[in-house]
């Protein structure tokens, strides 16, 4: 049986059709079951031990001083051969796909907005324990070397650079260098704070409702670490419109707010974790580097300002 008459078939097991489509992620189509559940069909990039994992960590979370609500698996499932996933249904829709419609000072507002849904996290609790400071622990990492969060991000930095070499050597100025700083840096360790970091905090992960007011967080998984809280800022500052599609400065704009809400001191600190994300991520959908993610990260590593604060 091929694959469009296998998911026919499991769609047709759930009573579900094309109609009720509400979008599709890296790992998997979701569809909607009710009122209250989501069907989720995942790809081969995820597998029933990863999902019981995210299952446990969601039902751990203690998230009442939250103003928005986060996932939670209510069953894990394999139907011939396909990963399926039964999860509560979480009211709004995508800000990313609401941003091009508002006007300059909509956007103001809800970059605010989207400012205060991601410092909440800071007040979020789980109970589930991170092995070596990350909840999808990479085992060809030893977590035994691992006694601080800037531990993790240094053996992953390394662990990524025995792929990324050979093209960031081509394409990023002054490579071995920049790499040097980075690791000088985390070798230092890190002193602050802890938190949960969402690790993919961007407003494709944001539930809005009409009103603009932030109704859920969407998507832990492969970045969600314990760390400082700032790493998160960071990814949701950079990913603001990555591409400039909107052609509305907003990454220019929300850094502002950033900085007027939290000091100028926080600047340093987002600049060095949005290299840190380059550095992790440049291959994550492209092995081999051909895709404008790479060439996003490769503009970033080479942005001269963000590296005098290393």
């Amino acid at each position: 049986m091929n694959k469009d008459n296998m998911r026919s078939n499991l769609l047709d097991r759930f009573r579900i059709s094309d109609a009720d489509f509400l979008g599709s992620g890296m790992e998997a189509e979701v569809y909607a079951l009710d009122d209250q559940r989501v069907l989720k069909v995942y790809n081969d990039l995820s597998d029933a031990r990863r999902q019981e994992r995210l299952r446990n960590f969601y039902a751990g979370l203690k998230a009442d001083h939250l103003s928005y609500e986060l996932p939670y698996i209510h069953d894990i499932l394999v139907e011939n051969g396909t990963l399926v996933t039964i999860e509560k249904r979480m009211q709004g829709s995508d800000l990313q796909s609401k941003l091009a419609g508002m006007t300059h000072d909509e956007q103001t507002n809800m970059m605010k907005t989207y400012l205060q849904a991601n410092l909440e996290l800071q007040s979020l609790q789980g109970s589930s324990t991170m092995e070596g400071f990350q909840l999808f622990h990479d085992h060809r990492m030893s977590s035994g070397r691992m006694d601080n969060w800037y531990d993790l991000l240094s053996e992953t930095i390394k662990l990524k650079q025995t792929e990324l070499k050979p093209y960031f050597e081509g394409d990023v100025r002054d490579y071995g260098a920049k790499l040097t700083l980075i690791m000088e840096r985390l070798a230092t360790g890190y002193e602050g704070d802890y938190s949960i970091i969402h690790g993919d905090f961007y407003p494709g992960n944001i539930l809005i409702n009409e009103k603009h007011d932030v109704t859920g967080l969407i998507d832990f998984g492969m970045l969600t670490m314990y760390g400082d809280y700032l790493f998160d800022l960071a990814i949701g500052w950079v990913c603001l419109d990555m591409y400039n599609q909107l052609n509305a400065n907003l990454r220019e704009r929300y850094l502002e707010i950033i900085v007027l809400t939290l000091g100028e001191g926080v600047r340093k600190d987002l600049y060095f974790y949005v290299l840190l994300y380059s550095l992790m991520t440049a291959n994550l959908y492209s092995p081999t580097c051909e895709d404008g993610h790479y060439r996003w990260c490769v503009e970033n590593l080479n942005r001269e300002k963000y590296w005098e604060v290393t």
